[in-house]
């Protein structure tokens, strides 16, 4: 099946239908699947989409079964992180994690909102967060007349085979005064853009990732589906030891590697870096409701 995220990009005016080309021949996953570039807008795209909806509702990571232990510690940094910057907008309020995988995020959230809701395909997720005592839901139907200060989609967007739908259904879901958050991966990180490295596109690209945005097709997917851009901004989730991993030896893992150069003011002093040549490796989206 064709991406169909292609004729999104084309119909919102992000990109022509002459503009892509073969950025890498294949994913990690599947060595026949081309990754294209936009030449006008800088997205990258899959050129099919391989997946379907089904396949989020029974998939376990890798086809190997973890346990939950292990699932919420290898997800709690970026839980602990988002629950810190989005503190403020958490206390006493209603909040929905769209996406929301294993929970760690919401099991934060619960402390100190006035109620923490997750929407999961993904059976196994889904059982996970109710066991740990979080409602959670499959699809908006089951969600129908609820309405929320805050909804997140962390690290879920590149997903969705039909996100104007999904955006559309979700400022539904939004209260007048209500923000959602959208982080992605970025396009223009600086190991895809700048230094180029094989090694780092065998890895990162990858069937379920259907597209990866820069800060104007995300804003253009939000704004078409009704919502308004409050600010959008790059934010760095590896440190520079990863990258120098990559760099060396063109693997994974630099900051287990590095550990030492892991230290808050080298790699915010870096963020800052590379936020000014627009080459983080995530976008961090805000929006209202238009």
């Amino acid at each position: 099946m064709q991406n169909r995220l292609i004729d999104d990009l084309i119909n919102l005016g992000i990109s022509n239908p002459n503009d892509f080309e073969v950025l890498h021949p294949r994913t990690r996953d599947i060595d026949s699947l081309n990754v294209l570039k936009c030449k006008q807008s800088g997205v990258i795209v899959l050129e099919e989409i391989v997946i379907s909806d089904h396949h989020y509702q029974t998939a376990i990571k890798d086809g190997t079964i973890i346990s939950e232990d292990r699932l919420l510690k290898q997800t709690l940094g970026d839980d602990i992180r988002r629950f810190e910057q989005y503190k403020d907008k958490i206390i006493d309020s209603d909040i929905l994690d769209f996406g929301c995988g294993w929970g760690g995020y919401l099991n934060l959230t619960k402390e100190i909102s006035r109620s923490s809701i997750g929407m999961e395909l993904n059976l196994k997720n889904k059982e996970i967060v109710k066991n740990n005592g979080i409602d959670c839901f499959g699809s908006f139907e089951e969600i129908n007349g609820h309405t929320f200060d805050l909804i997140t989609l962390n690290h879920v967007f590149e997903h969705l085979i039909d996100p104007l739908e999904t955006l559309t259904n979700l400022r539904k879901l939004l209260k007048d005064d209500g923000l959602l958050i959208i982080e992605v991966p970025h396009a223009r990180d600086i190991l895809i853009e700048s230094f180029n490295i094989e090694a780092f596109r065998d890895f990162i690209f990858w069937s379920e990732h259907l597209i990866l945005h820069t800060k104007e097709s995300l804003t253009k997917f939000a704004c078409h589906s009704g919502l308004a851009l409050t600010k959008i901004k790059g934010f760095q989730r590896y440190p520079i030891s990863n990258h120098y991993h990559w760099l060396l030896d063109r693997k994974p893992g630099g900051h287990n590697v590095y550990p030492q150069l892991n230290k808050n003011s080298f790699h915010e002093n870096y963020q800052d870096f590379l936020i000014e040549l627009n080459q983080t490796d995530t976008l961090i989206g805000y929006f209202s409701k238009d």
